[in-house]
């Protein structure tokens, strides 16, 4: 009996560290979390918390094996965190379509105003939803009398995206030199932008196929340890003796532990950025790196 609640314990433990693991967190807690973002994170994790306890519990009392329970709960708890990689991918590609179209548009609108402090209040009528807040924040400060390369800063940190980091210093640069050569420089970031755009789409879509078939093999193979563990318990009957639920313990954290490795090998590269604030964009400018 002893080894059998070492195995439960030791299992627990595991569970929250993975967790903690896979929500990029330290496996000792940090006493410095703001009061604001736990009470905005409360309403969402309780409910996780308590529809994965509803189901540990049924799986328990349904296979007669605790282990089962604690990995059911340690599944549908890091199940939003295994299939994560696909939507930040999604929104990754969906910010390089809105930069690519609202190049156009600003390129567009270059050719028909007389200046930039002129062309980029035009561009927010149409903006795409993804960068009408930055830019509404943009034309703002400009109103208010901000200097460009701040304002232009600015806007590139809330887009948080190399590509608008690549238009924003070509607008310094076009701002500072006064060459005329906006509408050229910006046609030339559209189209990169576009072919990067296909590139990123073809790729989504190769591992978006990838991911469901993983997703296919997991539900499959718990579906499968489900059934025979509720309808063939001669077939599984050993798993039901004190050492056979430590082996569960062991193969189910191990099995816990491949998908969170699964979702870290499927996640997206981390694009770096070019700008990390107004002076590196006024050193940019002054090289006249664009690309």
């Amino acid at each position: 009996m002893g080894l059998f609640l070492a195995c439960v314990m030791a299992l627990c433990l595991g569970v929250i560290g993975v967790i903690r693991t896979a929500q990029g967190k330290s496996l000792v807690p940090a006493r410095a979390v703001t009061s604001r973002r736990k009470v905005a994170d409360y309403p969402q994790t309780a409910r996780s918390v308590t529809v994965a306890v509803i189901v540990g519990v049924a799986v328990g009392i349904l296979t007669r094996w605790p282990v089962a329970g604690l990995m059911a709960v340690a599944i549908v708890l890091l199940w939003p965190k295994l299939a994560r990689s696909g939507a930040i991918e999604k929104t990754s590609v969906a910010k390089i379509e809105a930069i690519a179209n609202w190049t156009e548009s600003l390129r567009d609108a270059a050719a028909a105003e007389s200046g930039l402090e002129q062309a980029l209040p035009a561009t927010l009528e149409g903006a795409p939803m993804l960068l009408r807040r930055p830019l509404r924040n943009l034309v703002n400060a400009l109103d208010l009398r901000t200097p460009l390369p701040i304002a232009l800063a600015a806007f590139a940190d809330e887009v948080d995206h190399r590509g608008a980091d690549k238009v924003v210093i070509a607008l310094s640069q076009t701002a500072e030199q006064r060459a005329g050569s906006l509408k050229r420089v910006l046609t030339t970031l559209a189209s990169n932008t576009r072919a990067e755009l296909e590139m990123r789409r073809k790729v989504l879509t190769e591992r978006n196929g990838v991911r469901r078939q993983s997703n296919q093999v997991v539900l499959g193979m718990l579906a499968l340890a489900g059934l025979q563990a509720v309808f063939l318990r001669g077939w599984v009957e050993p798993y039901s003796t004190l050492y056979g639920q430590g082996l569960l313990a062991v193969l189910a954290g191990t099995y816990v532990a491949l998908l969170v490795r699964l979702q870290r090998l499927a996640a997206p590269e981390p694009q770096p950025r070019f700008l990390s604030g107004a002076e590196a964009l006024m050193g940019g400018a002054s090289t006249g790196v664009v690309a």
